[in-house]
């Protein structure tokens, strides 16, 4: 009986548990395909974090709701110590008197000063330079909050669409191949891929790391096809492609890098489910010679794949 199914060490955080079926560990967009409840959305004990790493419109949203939240509370206490404190508004209705307010306190706060409006009266001078200083303030740890958004580092990496059953040596492997779309070097990249599927005998999930021809390339200036060779100890051996399918598989990658440009190690996250294999076929070489002495990298073919006939003993179709 082979190892991985005796021993379930391989298990990579998701557990044994028995998942709805069709349902997979890890998002096409890399993050993990688990809801959380009693985590609050945004934590007061945790704030640089939660504005890190929120989403951009999240953060759009929370910075907005910030700014019109402060003007506000100003507006109001500028309307209740009286807004003739306030030169050039003319006291009108409350509504009217509000929004001359809130448009001083924009003004304050931004430290923007048209110089139309100005505290005349001490309650809202007194008023105003709190909420010039809240402003500084303010806008400091913003914009350093935005540089920390900007500055962090992050990888983009495009993967095929599908992971080929293909001819490999005397058999057949398992390929996926993957690209950086940026323009900064990723040196010192490995990979590690973990195959889980669902074990219906003992209503488990079980997984195996997956071994590969080549987990690790000092340089990837072009792209890098990821092969895991199916022979007599790969979980891949003898399993059909309806057998795969039923069994909710589905192969887990783990990239890691070292990105030169931030000087520090950056990881990705990336799933192919059974429906995402296609057997019987072959990339297309998307690297060709440009005849002027460099080497042209098609990053539009990454997808591309051609059928070809797969006939090994190793591998039921």
């Amino acid at each position: 009986m082979k190892f991985y199914k005796k021993n379930n060490q391989n298990d990579i955080g998701f557990g044994e548990k028995s998942y709805n079926k069709g349902s997979r560990l890890i998002n096409k967009d890399g993050s993990f395909n688990v809801k959380r409840d009693g985590v609050p959305f945004f934590s007061i004990s945790d704030i640089y974090h939660s504005l890190i790493t929120i989403k951009w419109w999240q953060f759009s949203i929370v910075i907005t709701s910030v700014f019109v939240i402060a003007n506000v509370f100003f507006a109001a206490i500028y309307v209740a110590c009286g807004v003739e404190q306030i030169s050039a508004i003319k006291t009108g209705d409350t509504w009217s008197n509000f929004w001359d307010a809130f448009y001083f306190s924009s003004q304050t706060l931004t430290t923007v000063g048209f110089g139309y409006f100005a505290p005349v009266g001490n309650h809202a001078k007194i008023v105003a330079s709190i909420e010039a200083f809240v402003g500084v303030l303010g806008f400091a740890v913003a914009t350093g909050i935005l540089y920390g958004r900007f500055s962090r580092p992050a990888v983009r990496m495009r993967y095929s669409k599908n992971a080929v059953i293909a001819p490999y040596q005397d058999g057949a492997g398992v390929m996926f191949r993957m690209v950086n779309l940026r323009n900064n070097h990723l040196i010192e990249l490995q990979v590690d891929l973990t195959f889980t599927w669902l074990d219906k005998e003992e209503g488990k999930r079980k997984y195996v790391a997956l071994t590969l021809e080549r987990n690790k390339i000092n340089l990837m200036p072009l792209s890098w096809t990821i092969v895991h060779p199916i022979d007599e100890e790969s979980p891949f051996y003898g399993k059909s492609k309806s057998y795969l399918l039923s069994s909710d598989a589905e192969i887990i990658v783990l990239l890691k890098a070292f990105d030169e440009s931030f000087s520090q190690v950056v990881y990705d996250k990336k799933s192919f489910r059974a429906d995402e294999f296609v057997w019987g076929a072959k990339f297309v070489s998307i690297i060709d010679d440009t005849g002027e002495g460099m080497l042209h990298l098609d990053v539009d073919k990454i997808d591309k794949y051609e059928e070809v006939s797969l006939i090994s003993p190793l591998v039921n179709i």
